[in-house]
């Protein structure tokens, strides 16, 4: 299973790697960085909401290269994690199913917030502003990334269901019951 482009070791256990990302939600450390990156989501949100001259233009471009930045080194951790070149503390107990239910809302928030901006930005027509255009498109794009991690969580916690979902298609395609997508 590959998370945000980081490919994992042949014949690497996907239940692994996914338990190796989980086991670092709880961290203080990774609960700092998604703290922060809700608290500079919130001060952009007031930079866009205020943007009338270049001064403010250039401080809310500052703010949006930092934030991407924060979410850059968010996702690289999570992908080295994934390559298993990061291990897990070794005294980092496995998190709970409320635990793993926190950390995707936690994801959520942060992608949510990020999209916000982006839509408030488009909105407020700065999009078309050579400083901020680029670096608010990057943020949309961390929001997609927040968005499917918090996705793939969701996924790994309920491994069972999906389990059963692909053998029953699997029972399907054995017994013929395939269909062509133009007859759907």
């Amino acid at each position: 299973m590959c998370v945000h482009g980081a490919n994992p070791k042949a014949g690497e256990n996907p239940v692994a790697t996914a338990a190796a990302v989980l086991s670092n939600f709880g961290t203080d450390n990774w609960k700092a960085e998604l703290y922060e990156s809700l608290s500079l989501a919130a001060r952009l949100s007031m930079a866009v909401k205020s943007v009338k001259t270049h001064g403010h233009s250039v401080r809310m471009s500052y703010w949006l290269w930092k934030i991407n930045g924060k979410a850059a080194k968010f996702f690289q951790r999570v992908d080295d994690i994934t390559a298993g070149t990061i291990l897990s503390e070794p005294d980092a107990k496995p998190p709970t199913p409320e635990e793993i239910q926190k950390a995707i809302a936690k994801l959520m928030e942060v992608g949510t917030s990020y999209n916000s901006i982006y839509e408030e930005a488009r909105r407020k027509r700065l999009l078309n502003n050579s400083l901020i255009a680029g670096p608010v498109t990057a943020l949309r794009a961390n929001a997609d990334q927040f968005f499917e991690l918090a996705e793939w969580c969701e996924l790994i916690l309920h491994a069972d269901r999906v389990e059963e979902i692909f053998a029953a298609a699997n029972e399907q395609r054995a017994r013929g019951d395939v269909y062509d997508l133009s007859q759907v």
